[in-house]
């Protein structure tokens, strides 16, 4: 748990530094008036170094309990020979770089360079989280192109989110704001579903099966939380148009479901991903205790498993769509952002059971 709470916490990390960076970017005149200190930038910063740390410290601790390894020899090893270990000293060196653009004085002369280079490290920052994930380590360059692809367009539409919604000290020019953003967050999402299938296609080929292990059960789970975010998307996009601290409070919103998909992703990142068909699966070890209970399938058959939609499956499908649409429009309407929380949440256990209950 205390893994799946770092990488959590360190995706919210990432995605501040990417949403700063990218509205820096931006004259004042096409975005709302935020406030972020440098003196909480630095503590996002080193959260990055800290949590990204504790990837590094899973796999000694690992090692040393397999092989009983002296500390020091593994801790040389895992940051000389291993991606993630060269990944952390790259982060180090990019955070001292970001760090001294931080504590630039507002009367010294480098102060025009601060949102040049800062940007430009966050960037370089993503580029090596990306150089150290499983995908990378599995499919050398294209599972790091994937992986990257995926990871930046996720942090700069989520950042960009997560920084309006939450450190937006006056809501102005929110027209200009939209009209990049929109066509930004589109982008964003589009090539994260791409990267997205992508590395799903190499990570897990079988994908009906792979919901027998935890990983495929976590990635079940994050897909069907994809849906109310999109819907919530589309409310923040299209619905919320005028200046209102209304439209602030489901920017909010909208950041908690996300939130929780992060979780499930970080969940995910410690999960080895089945990448054969279900009988491979099962050579590896026994199906996931919350699948059997659940899907009632019987995995000795060694048969793969399809969906088969029956009456149930199909009552409880309709019932997740009926009730996320009327949720988030009745939210909507009575202005009561929180209410689409619940929406979102009953979708995703009546679109989970209901895709439990039709496999055959």
């Amino acid at each position: 748990m205390l893994y799946v709470i770092s990488e959590a916490l360190l995706y919210c990390c990432f995605a501040i530094l990417t949403g700063v960076s990218v509205l820096a970017l931006l004259p004042d005149n096409k975005r709302p008036r935020y406030h972020i200190s440098d003196n909480t930038l630095t503590w996002v910063l080193l959260g990055v170094v800290l949590l990204s740390l504790v990837q590094v410290i899973k796999i000694i601790v690992f090692y040393k309990e397999i092989l009983d390894y002296d500390i020091p020899y593994l801790l040389f090893t895992v940051l000389s020979d291993y991606k993630i270990g060269s990944a952390w000293f790259m982060t180090v060196i990019t955070a001292m770089a970001m760090l001294f653009f931080l504590g630039i004085k507002p009367n010294s002369k480098a102060i025009k360079y601060k949102w040049k280079a800062i940007p430009i490290l966050t960037l370089i920052l993503l580029i090596t989280f990306g150089y150290a994930s499983h995908s990378a380590s599995l499919y050398g360059w294209t599972g790091f192109a994937a992986h990257t692809t995926h990871f930046v367009s996720a942090m700069v539409w989520i950042g960009v989110l997560f920084v309006v919604g939450w450190f937006t000290v006056e809501l102005k020019n929110w027209a200009p704001f939209l009209k990049w953003f929109t066509p930004i967050a589109i982008a964003c999402v589009s090539l994260n579903i791409m990267a997205g299938f992508l590395l799903m296609s190499r990570l897990s080929p079988y994908y009906i099966s792979s919901w027998i292990t935890s990983f495929g059960q976590a990635m079940l789970i994050k897909h069907l939380l994809i849906v109310p975010i999109l819907g919530l998307a589309i409310i923040n996009t299209f619905l919320l148009r005028k200046e209102s601290s209304k439209t602030l409070s489901w920017m909010k919103v909208e950041s908690i479901v996300i939130i929780l998909l992060l979780v499930v992703t970080a969940f995910m990142g410690q999960q080895e991903p089945p990448h054969g068909n279900l009988k491979a699966i099962l050579d590896d070890g026994p199906p996931f205790p919350w699948f059997t209970f659940i899907s009632g399938y019987d995995v000795s058959r060694g048969e793969e498993m399809e969906i088969l939609p029956n009456v149930a499956s199909i009552c409880l499908a309709a019932t997740g769509v009926i009730a996320m649409i009327g949720g988030l429009f009745w939210a909507w309407r009575k202005k009561k952002p929180m209410w689409s929380v619940t929406a979102a949440l009953f979708f995703v256990i009546c679109g989970y059971l209901a895709l439990m209950f039709s496999i055959a």
